[in-house]
């Protein structure tokens, strides 16, 4: 079965309906940034919930800034995806966010039977004329999150607590183990797994690691609390759910690298190409706790500042890590 969500107006339609209603959309090479402009967000049941989250949340203001025609298409069966772009293609829909693990076969084909519509992978690095990708630069959000873990960590104990998750986290992790060592030079990597990884680290005395994962894990967070393992995540919103636990996180601005795609897209100017966005687009950065001690916070906000200005200033060479 396939939904698909107005977001204007937040009802389910049939999909053959949707593309019923918009079988009259003109191309985009037909259209003046002021026409009927309309994205979808496709989605599936097997994707992380808080990246699909974040992607409606960059619909959303695509909808209020862009004044365009928005809406979700969920795809219940992953047979159905290369349907369900083909349909989406015929209907000449000017933008597709193709959100989590999709197929860049299936991809690619539409985006050559479809050229009026451009397909965008998110996360990913797919290229074309009309298909881009959608890609951070983990390897210097890494590497901040370690700088802030190593000051937070008086014993330099270096942990990571690995969960399920996207090629990405593996930049990541590398970066974060540079960031850490930029403080504790001789620190040595321990490396758990699940809720066992967490008493694992525990036992090896770290205090503070990185964890690693897309979708973070109830029982896994909960090992980590009764552990005594502060940990950096990849969700912002586990701040404010896991806030005993959670002493930063790992933030990506996706409504903002959405925004900035589409405009491209509406305004004619686009061209195929992997979007790819670090620490000097404004899109991606470390949260830190607003809860943590006054102490606590200071020490890591000081640390944060330090690392972030190294890296702007050219201080840090990310190649010489092999990222």
């Amino acid at each position: 079965m396939v939904d698909v969500v107005c977001c204007r107006k937040l009802r389910v339609v049939p999909l053959v309906a949707v593309i019923a209603l918009l079988g009259a959309a003109c191309g985009r090479d037909a259209q003046p940034p002021d026409t009927n402009f309309s994205v979808r967000l496709l989605t599936a049941q097997t994707i992380s919930g808080r990246w699909e989250r974040a992607a409606e949340r960059g619909s959303a203001r695509i909808a209020a800034e862009l004044d365009a025609d928005v809406a979700r298409v969920r795809i219940d069966d992953p047979a159905e995806e290369r349907n369900v772009l083909a349909e989406l293609g015929r209907a000449e829909i000017s933008l597709v966010f193709c959100i989590g693990g999709y197929s860049e076969t299936a991809l690619y084909s539409a985006a050559t039977a479809y050229p009026k519509t451009v397909f965008v992978l998110l996360p990913g690095r797919a290229r074309a004329k009309n298909v881009a990708g959608i890609s951070f630069v983990p390897e210097e959000v890494g590497y901040l999150a370690g700088a802030v873990a190593g000051a937070l960590s008086p014993d330099g104990k270096l942990g990571l607590l690995r969960g399920d998750g996207q090629p990405w986290l593996e930049p990541l992790e590398k970066g974060y183990v540079a960031g850490f060592k930029s403080r504790w030079r001789q620190a040595e990597v321990k490396v758990g797994e699940g809720p066992a990884g967490a008493w694992e680290l525990s036992s090896a005395g770290v205090l503070v690691a990185l964890y690693s994962a897309d979708r973070a894990s109830p029982e896994v967070l909960a090992a980590a609390h009764n552990a005594g393992i502060r940990l950096v995540t990849t969700d912002p919103e586990l701040i404010d759910t896991e806030s005993d636990t959670v002493v930063a996180a790992v933030d990506f601005d996706v409504p903002e690298a959405m925004l900035r795609v589409t405009r491209e897209v509406r305004d004619n100017t686009f061209r195929g190409r992997v979007f790819a966005f670090d620490l000097g687009s404004g899109v991606l950065d470390i949260v830190v706790n607003p809860t943590l001690a006054p102490d606590t916070r200071a020490i890591a906000e000081e640390a944060l500042e330090e690392t972030r200005a190294e890296i702007t200033a050219g201080l840090v060479e990310f190649d010489g890590l092999g990222l």
